[in-house]
């Protein structure tokens, strides 16, 4: 049986932290009447609900509502999922300050290295910024607290306006009924797809999202706070909604300023000047977009507001350093931890932890190309590979292996190379490569084709032997030569 954990905090919103008991209780009914029991293990899958505070006592919401809990958190020695509900907000229209939940950030960040899901709501993702788990994750708040979010803790990766994101094991999403969204989606991931359906079905009713589909929103958020961030956000908002057309004097116009005034004040704001800004909030778009849909690129270039595919292509590359295709599958790599992980069988099946585990203790680093994706970038790299060139995952999946190079790209064996990817060819050559730090390296690249079953290319193989030294043999041994046969 699975436990969920409820997270009582004072502050919080009542509706909030109420509502999750209810929901899950209400569901785990619906499931149980619902789902048979699963022939292999005799029973359907089951989980508790438990709400806790930081010392067992009851909770005060943001009105001063006072809610019972179960227990503390310290008596919770395991469990699968904890959900942070949202806060009340300031009268600023902020998220409170968390500096003073340091026991209750360090509890989550506790919980979460030893499996267990963490989410949180709407400003409640704000006490995961303060454990430490946003960073270097892909996250989302409600659109109103998004500067905030960003200036509090820069090292998250903010998503404006994307929903729900999951970025290994940590879950975030936007707006007051954001605890729906989070606990539908903690059921699905530990009771199976199913059982998500069922729990959706009814306490949704014919208001759950159709497949592939985003329901509409519940409510309507109106910006509270003053100052550069909303000034920002108000910025962000128009540009956003607006059509390809849209430039810096539309945008002036928007925000009741001059050009001129538009340019200092996010030159002030965020360093940049307004054509700049339109761009990157619209690549930060397509990147929501990317994560969160199948559309194809050209139909995403203009949701994103481009006024065609190639512009947003280079824009894109520019601020995201990689193309679209090529971003959508590190993502979805990334959200699933798939960084250790690569189909075997696309779409279809996923290589076991233990063939990881073996590959992770080859002595070479191993990587598969994937080359129905634009640009045939990484999707799996080893742990050797990674100590070779001193990057991490997230730097290298989704990259082509010429980040490698450099600008050192005058080399004949990337030519040989190129030839021999282009008629699927096996090949072994040697190339000046640089690590993260800039050291040069000589890498004996060895790449070969895999087919499936029925013959069609799937991946391109390589395993990297780092031969510095062996080069640096070869290269004194052939001076060496050279002197003594001057010499007679």
């Amino acid at each position: 049986m699975f436990k969920i954990v409820i997270a009582g905090l004072d502050g919080c919103l009542g509706s909030a932290f109420i509502g999750l008991t209810d929901l899950m209780t209400l569901a785990r009914r619906a499931i149980a009447a619902t789902l048979p029991p699963s022939e292999a293990a005799g029973s359907r899958p089951d989980y508790q609900i438990v709400t806790a505070s930081a010392d067992g006592h009851p909770i005060r919401d943001g009105s001063g509502v006072r809610f019972e809990v179960e227990t503390s958190f310290e008596e919770i020695a395991a469990c699968d999922a904890v959900i942070v509900p949202s806060f009340a907000p300031t009268p600023e229209g902020k998220a409170p300050d968390m500096s003073s939940l340091g026991a209750a950030a360090a509890w989550l960040r506790r919980h979460h290295s030893r499996g267990a899901l963490i989410g949180g709501c709407g400003s409640g993702v704000f006490l995961l910024g303060e454990a430490g788990l946003l960073e270097g994750r892909r996250c989302t708040t409600s659109w109103w607290h998004q500067e905030e979010l960003k200036k509090r803790y820069p090292r998250a990766d903010a998503a404006w306006g994307a929903r729900l994101i999951d970025d290994r094991r940590v879950v975030t999403a936007a707006g007051p009924l954001s605890w729906i969204d989070v606990a539908l989606h903690v059921l699905r991931s530990l009771c199976g797809p199913e059982a998500g359906r069922i729990a959706a079905d009814f306490t949704l009713g014919e208001s759950a999202p159709a497949k592939g589909g985003v329901r509409g929103a519940a409510y309507t958020a109106n910006l509270i706070s003053g100052g550069a961030d909303a000034f920002l956000s108000d910025a962000e908002r128009i540009v956003r909604q607006s059509d390809a057309a849209f430039n810096a004097q539309d945008l002036a116009r928007a925000l009741s300023t001059s050009e001129r005034t538009l340019h200092r004040k996010l030159k002030l704001a965020c360093g940049e000047s307004p054509k700049t800004f339109i761009d990157r909030i619209r690549v930060e778009t397509a990147r929501t977009l990317l994560e969160t849909s199948e559309k194809p690129v050209k139909e995403l270039a203009a949701s994103a507001g481009f006024i065609d595919e190639a512009s947003f292509r280079r824009a894109f590359r520019r601020y995201a350093g990689m193309a679209p295709s090529a971003y959508r599958s590190w993502a979805r790599a990334k959200s699933q931890d798939k960084a250790q992980m690569f189909s075997l069988r696309k779409d279809a099946e996923i290589i076991p932890d233990i063939l990881t585990t073996i590959l992770d203790t080859c002595v070479n680093g191993v990587t598969l190309a994937d080359p129905d994706i634009e640009d045939a970038p990484i999707v799996y790299a080893n742990k050797r590979f990674e100590e070779i060139t001193g990057y991490g995952p997230q730097e290298i999946i989704g990259r082509n292996c010429r980040f490698l190079q450099g600008e050192d790209r005058d080399q004949e064996s990337l030519r040989r190379l190129r030839e021999a990817i282009k008629n699927v060819q096996p090949i072994e050559v040697t190339l000046r490569n640089y690590r993260k730090d800039g050291r040069l390296f000589n890498n004996k690249l060895n790449i070969t084709p895999l087919f499936d079953g029925q013959g069609k290319l799937i991946y391109f193989l390589g395993v990297q032997y780092d031969v510095t030294d062996q080069v640096r043999a070869e290269t004194e041994i052939g001076d060496l030569k050279a002197k003594l046969q001057a010499i007679a």
